[in-house]
């Protein structure tokens, strides 16, 4: 019984065509056909119906004539061809997840939302000093009002408040002025408290204290603008709410 290797060669020298010819041919190295020919490898199941075309021989018979160990080689293939697939698609999928997820936090910083800054791992926090207004906007709601008599006693009662609102401030983060547009809760704002230092990680601010100019680094205060000079964030005449900043020379 000829043994593949031998049906490989003795095709081969039929069809009066070199190992390089072949080779070529079927766009593997000469050293590949040699291996064949020799019954060192097997050929894949793929490059075994090329072969059974490009050499004119059955298939079916090779098989049988060679045994159950080509057939175990090419059970493996398959095997490690799938396992190959498994990868290919899991890597394929943690490559999606990564890139929805560098997208979402693009979209976070480029449209300022805090909640998404807040967990975006590639942004760091860093100080930065804010002119506010002189008082908070406030907003007129119901809340709950708890009086404590002389005897103890709790009486609840529900009335309209007037509860200090989120401000816009333009928060400088270094002394050129370099900063962006950031609104946080301060609450009410004492007469002459109308400065904040803010800690923040893009848009999202964790922490916002108030305090005087006279406590700002002096480096900074000039960028920072005086008492009187507060400006609204617009976005119409400002732009986008990382623009430059609206105290210095460039600004609006």
């Amino acid at each position: 019984m000829m043994k593949l290797g031998q049906k490989l060669k003795q095709k081969r020298i039929q069809l009066n065509k070199t190992q390089a010819q072949m080779a070529t041919d079927l766009h593997v190295t000469r050293q590949t056909i040699s291996h064949w020919e020799n019954d060192d490898t097997y050929p894949s199941l793929d490059m075994l119906v090329m072969l059974s075309d490009y050499l004119d021989f059955s298939l079916d018979s090779a098989l049988k004539e060679e045994g159950t160990d080509m057939v175990n080689n090419i059970i493996q293939e398959l095997k490690k061809g799938k396992r190959y697939q498994k990868i290919l698609k899991w890597l394929g999928l943690g490559i999606g997840i990564f890139m929805i997820f560098i997208a979402i936090l693009t979209y976070g910083r480029a449209t300022q939302n805090d909640m998404i800054d807040r967990y975006n791992p590639f942004l760091e926090e860093s100080y930065g000093y804010a002119l506010l207004p002189e008082a908070a906007p406030t907003k007129k709601v119901m809340g709950t009002e708890t009086i404590i008599d002389k005897n103890g006693k709790k009486t609840t009662h529900r009335r309209q408040m007037m509860l200090p609102q989120p401000v816009d401030a333009y928060v400088v983060t270094n002394i050129f002025g370099t900063g962006e547009w950031l609104k946080f809760q301060v609450g009410t704002i004492p007469k002459g408290y109308n400065y904040a230092i803010v800690l923040h990680k893009g848009s999202y601010v964790k922490r916002a204290k108030l305090i005087t100019k006279k406590q700002i680094p002096a480096i900074y205060q000039d960028t920072i603008g005086d008492k009187n000079e507060y400006m609204k964030y617009d976005r119409k005449n400002m732009g986008p709410r990382n623009s430059i900043n609206p105290f210095s020379n460039g600004g609006v």
